[in-house]
């Protein structure tokens, strides 16, 4: 893992906790192409996050994402895919086609985007919801 990659991890789990002050956070320390870097857990209920690192700020395609989708797509797990910057237009495509509605692409790079971060993940956590 690259050191920007670290740090931008590292920004993603402090913005995590700022936001759901009362979250659990568990990391898979085994770097694979096929897990989730975090797992998050909200009032019960968790959610996959990938983090991404783009060097540029051009398209993101999510090319390293298939092996995840998956087996998300077997597990029948919710993702948020947590990228540094970057248009991530054709990456939402593929995360939607193979996990519909469970699964989304989020742009995050600084506490000034927390607000997308929390509806992007609130979003999936309400799927979770049993009513009567």
């Amino acid at each position: 893992m690259s050191r920007l990659a670290a740090r931008y991890d590292a920004d993603v789990d402090a913005a995590l906790l700022r936001i759901w002050p009362k979250a659990r956070i568990y990391h898979d320390r085994e770097y694979t192409r096929d897990r989730a870097d975090f797992l998050l857990v909200v009032r019960g209920r968790g959610v996959m996050v990938e983090t991404k690192v783009k060097s540029d700020p051009g398209v993101f395609r999510g090319s390293t994402l298939p092996p995840l989708l998956e087996r998300l797509q077997r597990d029948g797990r919710r993702l948020v895919v947590v990228l540094n910057q970057g248009d991530p237009t054709p990456a939402r495509e593929l995360v939607a086609g193979a996990l519909g509605d469970k699964g989304c692409v989020v742009v995050w790079s600084g506490p000034e985007h927390d607000g997308e971060l929390r509806d992007a993940v609130e979003a999936l956590l309400h799927q979770m919801v049993r009513h009567p």
